[in-house]
């Protein structure tokens, strides 16, 4: 079984992005007997898809994870929707804003993740990294490559879970008036999470 699991680039103030870090450090590993290809992404509304479905060519991968930063969030967050819909004040990381804009104009309101949400939820919490559902990924690039990931796989007929999970900051990430309040999560607690991810999107692709 091949995983393709993407990260994604710095964007905005965070000099570096766990994610791309979380795709490097796991490109070649073997979880639960799945072959692990890490990929990592652009911030940009009008590439982040496209290198997306150039990887997942040449990958042709049984399962896809996406992964992206949650600054405001202690926490792991496992997306519930992609919603067809580019809103955010905030630049990418060429300058476009997209404000209260379809990503596919003829699509669907939304994608559910296809991922067994509820199952990575729990084996997360039991595991004692912590981990609440989200209704729905943002207005962002994050959303906007979810639904654009979603939208091509159910275009081209591809039956395989996919979908978009948000992951902490590390320490060194937090500003200065974010260190007293907040902890950030260590890089080797967010690589934990994503393995137990890979094994529970394994498990349950075995077991259906």
């Amino acid at each position: 079984m091949r995983i393709l699991l993407t990260g994604f680039e710095p964007f905005l103030t965070h000099a570096a992005n766990p994610t791309a870090l979380l795709a490097e450090r796991l490109d070649g590993a073997e979880v639960a007997g799945a072959r692990i290809h890490g990929v990592k992404l652009p911030v940009a509304f009008d590439r982040a898809a496209d290198a997306f479905v150039e990887a997942f060519q040449a990958v042709r991968p049984d399962a896809v994870l996406l992964f992206g930063l949650a600054y405001s969030y202690d926490e792991v967050r496992l997306e519930r929707l992609a919603l067809n819909l580019d809103d955010a004040a905030s630049p990418d990381s060429e300058g476009a804003v997209r404000r209260n804009r379809p990503i596919v104009a003829d699509g669907p309101m939304g994608y559910w993740s296809s991922l067994p949400v509820d199952l990575i939820l729990d084996r997360l919490n039991s595991a004692g990294l912590t981990a609440k559902p989200s209704r729905d990924a943002g207005g962002y690039v994050c959303n906007h490559l979810f639904f654009r990931v979603r939208h091509w796989l159910e275009t081209q007929g591809l039956d395989i879970p996919a979908g978009f999970i948000h992951v902490p900051p590390t320490p060194d990430l937090l500003t200065p008036a974010d260190r007293g309040r907040r902890t950030g999560w260590p890089l080797e607690g967010i690589e934990q999470a994503a393995r137990l991810v890979v094994e529970t999107v394994v498990d349950s692709a075995r077991s259906a």
